[in-house]
């Protein structure tokens, strides 16, 4: 008969150890779920906002990719006439411009001379 009363105190103790550890396991669930809950719905705004910023940054790249383009047809479509004009520029013959240049001045101080003879 002691070892029946052994068993039925074990077993006893078996489930009110076994109780006490669901309570604590239902307590924790109930503190722990809902911040999993809230910080899960952190989570999918976060993602939510993600998924824009990834849209958005696409299409500024898109956007990016057609000015690049329109630049590049500019350069192409501009390159004969930049370089017809610095050819012409680069054939410019500087020193007989510059030396017109100080004939015209020299002809045109004594004129001055006689213009401001005359304003007085």
């Amino acid at each position: 008969m002691e070892n029946g009363n052994k068993t039925l105190r074990y077993a006893r103790i078996n489930v009110w150890l076994t109780g006490a550890i669901l309570v604590v396991l239902c307590a924790a669930a109930a503190l722990l779920l809902p911040k999993a809950v809230r910080t899960l719905d952190h989570a999918e705004e976060t993602l939510s906002a993600v998924d824009t910023l990834a849209a958005t940054a696409n299409e500024a790249l898109v956007s990016a990719n057609r000015a690049a383009d329109t630049a590049n047809k500019l350069v192409a479509d501009n390159a004969d006439a930049v370089s017809e004009a610095m050819e012409k520029f680069n054939s410019v013959d500087f020193g007989a411009l510059n030396k017109a240049i100080n004939d015209l001045a020299d002809i045109v101080e004594p004129l001055a001379r006689v213009s401001n003879f005359f304003n007085r």
